[in-house]
């Protein structure tokens, strides 16, 4: 443009010099006017004709340059496997490169999100590329930032080559056949078991899945990640399989199954799913547990409440390490969870006992998070008897106690974040812990010794049990032993689930240290406003869909209220789960969740990062209103429902 403008600048000045170079002639030598006119006329369109004949050059050469250009652009966009849309303030697309029409795609003048939706995240910034598919073709599309260009990248043979790659890579498992050895060899029974051995081999081979039999109860499977997606989306049914062939042979048998995905390290994969099964098995059983390297751990099942098991090997081996462990030990601190309930504190009572029956001292955070109402009336009432037997102490006494040599348990709970001494823990070198809550995936601790016993009533019920491997020596008060009965009657619903054999043993040696029923009674004992209160949440409950119930309740309660509320309405004839939300304080919520077993109230909790057993669970959050917790609550039972294997 600026040298056409130069152009006519210079012919009219030309012209100009022309005209005044004839007038000039003109005057000085008096030549014929007509003559003169003739000669600037012809000098006038040989200068027209100039122009007219350089512009039109121009012209040419412009655009022969631009195709040229274009044509440059697009083999290279082309050897690229790139494609280039411009659009306009509309998202209407006003030029595309020629590789588009190439593949029989018009696309111009198109809105760009008429043509393809999932550009809507790109154009909003709210991602800076995404992937589609166009024709079978696989793009990756980004946007030019300084200029309305969206550059479309074929990645169809590394997208195929990627997604084929993922498919095979490879995915190792295993199998437990859950409390087989505890079978007897019958020969009705060993026919029973030989069947379900059989179902699970079939299921593994209709699925392509090669296994292989490491001993009578375990099963190693080497699969793809394109098998294992089937399995999942098959929910595993063999498990359901199994629990209902093992039903009708009433038998206790159940799977238990792990997969390791990830990685391409056969060692590390072996360790992994050696580890998800043991984490299975710790949390009851009849479940999978599956991790994909670097993710969190995912469930399956758990349709079945865990079986008691013969602990008393378990427990000897438990006690005469702790026994070594107390006795290399400067002192022992013992940690309870934030809101102490009678179990929690009747185990750390049980724990004291034990420590100083080994002539060592026990301090027990008590005055730290909190304790349960009917749990601190019942300390108070007897309070110089308890601290004539034991330290109950502050979070800030217990760290003037803490040195290289001390011992910490954790009781009750297994997760540092919910306990009492969150910020001794994790200044504590040698810490053990003993639980009975399913165990979470990744321990936020790392303890030298770990006794987690799903399938026990209570954490009472696990220290109890090694008093008969103490030889007398441990002596109990019979209010100690009434607070330690009152912990397994609230941990069992009075008895009514989780409850076994061990139970009413430890209950027998509870009667025989003194506790006193009514004396349990009284300490469960309740004011009439809280009697009232329970009344008003129980009130507020609705039934959801059949079977479940949930009630909401915006006043502040107290947790043990809230779970006594879950519990009464429980005990009506349709309901098979409930789930109580109300206030414990004016920036916490908490959900009490139940059930009568057909129903795994865990799993739904753990959605919710709660947890517990499948009978009973629960959790707490801060900064939550009522209202969000109830639509979080629905959304996680109706994804527990649409994974539900039964």
């Amino acid at each position: 443009m600026n040298r056409l403008k130069n152009y006519i600048i210079t012919i009219s000045i030309v012209m100009l010099l022309l005209g005044a170079v004839l007038v000039a002639l003109y005057l000085l030598f008096d030549l014929n006017v007509l003559a003169m006119g003739l000669v600037y006329g012809v000098c006038v369109i040989v200068l027209i004709v100039t122009f007219v004949v350089v512009i039109k050059w121009r012209h040419e050469a412009d655009h022969y340059s631009s195709v040229q250009l274009d044509a440059s652009i697009d083999d290279a966009l082309k050897l690229a496997s790139v494609g280039m849309v411009v659009y306009n303030d509309n998202h209407e697309i006003t030029w595309a490169s020629a590789m588009f029409k190439e593949r029989g795609l018009d696309v111009s003048g198109q809105k760009l999100l008429a043509w393809i939706p999932e550009l809507n995240e790109l154009m909003s910034g709210d991602l800076e590329e995404v992937t589609v598919i166009i024709n079978e073709h696989k793009y990756e599309v980004v946007k030019k930032e300084d200029a309305a260009v969206l550059f479309f990248k074929d990645i169809s043979e590394n997208y195929d080559l990627k997604r084929k790659m993922h498919d095979q890579a490879m995915v190792l498992g295993l199998i437990n056949f859950d409390n087989l050895d505890e079978i007897s060899s019958d020969d009705d029974i060993s026919k029973d078991s030989n069947d379900i051995k059989a179902t699970v081999f079939s299921y593994l081979k209709s699925h392509d899945v090669t296994y292989k039999t490491l001993r009578n109860r375990r099963i190693i499977m080497i699969l793809t990640e394109a098998i294992y997606q089937k399995l999942k989306d098959d929910r595993f049914s063999v498990l359901s399989e199994v629990r209902k062939q093992a039903k009708e042979a009433n038998m206790p048998v159940t799977l238990s199954m792990s997969f390791a995905r990830g990685s391409d390290d056969i060692k590390e994969l072996d360790e992994q799913a050696q580890a998800l099964l043991d984490l299975a098995l710790t949390r009851g059983g009849d479940q999978v547990a599956s991790r994909k390297i670097g993710e969190e751990v995912v469930y399956y099942g758990g349709a079945s409440e865990a079986k008691e098991k013969s602990s008393k090997v378990q427990a000897r081996v438990m006690i005469n390490t702790l026994k070594d462990l107390i006795l290399r030990s400067s002192n022992v601190i013992i940690c309870e969870h934030l809101d102490a309930d009678a179990d929690c504190v009747g185990s750390a009572i049980a724990m004291s006992d034990i420590v100083q029956s080994f002539k060592k001292e026990a301090y027990i955070i008590y005055k730290t998070g909190g304790v349960e109402r009917g749990v601190a009336s019942a300390i108070e009432s007897e309070h110089k008897l308890f601290e004539e037997r034991h330290h109950l102490v502050s979070i800030n006494e217990a760290m003037n106690h803490l040195n290289n040599d001390t011992l910490v348990l954790m009781v009750d709970h297994h997760s540092a974040q919910q306990s009492n001494g969150k910020d001794l823990i994790k200044q504590a070198r040698r810490v053990v812990i003993i639980d009975h809550h399913r165990r979470m995936a990744d321990l936020d601790t790392s303890p030298i010794l770990t006794y987690i016993e799903a399938s026990a009533s209570s954490t009472c019920e696990l220290v109890l049990e090694f008093f008969p491997y103490l030889m007398g020596r441990v002596s109990i008060a019979p209010v100690e032993a009434s607070l330690m009965y009152l912990g397994i009657l609230i941990d069992t619903n009075r008895f009514r689930v989780r409850t076994g054999v061990r139970t009413f043993e430890v209950l027998k040696t509870l009667r025989q240290y003194g506790a006193d029923p009514s004396l349990v009674e009284r300490f469960n004992e309740e004011p009439y406003d809280l009697v009232i209160k329970r009344s008003k949440l129980i009130r507020s409950s609705y039934v959801y869909k059949e079977g479940i119930v949930i009630a909401k309740d915006e006043d502040i309660y107290p947790r043990s209220i809230i779970s006594q509320a879950s519990d009464a309405i429980l005990d009506t004839l349709e309901v098979k789960a409930v789930f109580v939300i109300a206030k414990t304080d004016k920036d916490e919520a908490a959900i009490s969740a139940r059930s009568k077993g057909d129903f795994n109230v865990q799993m739904v909790m753990e959605k919710l990062n709660g947890g517990g057993h499948m009978t009973a669970a629960g959790l707490q959050v801060k900064d939550r209103s009522i209202s969000e917790l109830e639509k979080m609550l629905i959304v996680a039972i109706e994804d527990y429902m649409k994974g539900e294997t039964k």
